[in-house]
């Protein structure tokens, strides 16, 4: 039987966040109220001790613990929705969001009764089976931070405290498998955003870009990348993409006869 379709207040919004990226709430909200003036989900930012003061979001305070994971644990469960949508505090959002196309992914998941559903392609899905995008088990990032819908509970299983977000990445993504079909991703970008800050500094096209717009920035509060580490990033991105659709293809051809007989 097919599962019955659920409504977005099923679904909340965690953006993550910690005290030391405060400066960044108020552009990336600022932001998300000009591309989502709609949302009707409920909206979350989790951090350690500050608040913030905005209409329709509701601050959870994890207090000063560092540990990311742990955190996120925290964040989870004080959310009572079955689904979230997870956002970092540095993905500023820069083109209008659809109701209608977030309802379709956050139903495509449950009907699947799926684990995550990556609604930005990056990297995208492995293969297609019946239409639906797949990220296969053995696909790097297959745990990944972009923004996507999470069952709110098989998250919490996929956690492990002490662990940063590069680790979650990483680690998260090989306890993944004992899902082995239960990872999607979106055909197309449902969310799109600007990647401003890594690793504590801006991005310099991202400050660049951002300096000229009044909504909040505060470029003093962080260094901007220097521009030999941002030239030496191109050629290591670039790669990287390689890599990953090299890897991508490697999968589809090497599983090809395990990937369609999997359940």
């Amino acid at each position: 039987m097919q599962k019955r379709q659920i409504a977005r207040s099923d679904c909340s919004i965690l953006v993550v966040s910690c005290d030391r990226y405060r400066d960044l709430w108020t552009p990336f909200f600022t932001l998300f109220q000009r591309y989502w003036p709609d949302c009707d989900m409920p909206v979350y930012l989790g951090t350690n001790c500050a608040q913030v003061d905005l209409d329709r979001v509701r601050t959870l305070n994890a207090g000063d613990d560092e540990a990311w994971s742990r955190r996120l644990r925290f964040f989870l469960q004080s959310i009572d929705t079955g689904y979230v949508l997870l956002l970092l505090e540095d993905f500023f959002l820069d083109q209008p969001v659809s109701n209608a196309e977030v309802t379709a992914q956050l139903n495509l998941l449950h009907s699947l009764n799926g684990v995550s559903i990556r609604l930005f392609p990056n990297p995208p899905a492995d293969y297609l089976r019946n239409g639906v995008g797949m990220i296969h088990p053995r696909s790097p990032f297959r745990a990944s931070l972009q923004a996507a819908i999470w069952n709110r509970s098989r998250l919490l299983e996929l956690l492990v405290d002490e662990e940063s977000p590069w680790e979650f990445e990483t680690h998260g993504t090989e306890r993944s498998r004992v899902w082995p079909t239960s990872f999607y991703c979106a055909s197309k970008a449902i969310i799109h955003y600007q990647h401003v800050v890594e690793r504590g500094e801006w991005f310099r096209a991202s400050a660049h870009l951002y300096r000229a717009q009044n909504i909040g920035c505060n470029l003093e509060a962080r260094p901007v990348m220097g521009i030999f580490k941002t030239w030496k990033k191109k050629p290591a991105n670039a790669v990287r993409r390689w890599l990953n659709k090299a890897h991508s293809r490697w999968l589809r051809v090497r599983y090809s006869e395990k990937l369609s007989n999997a359940r």
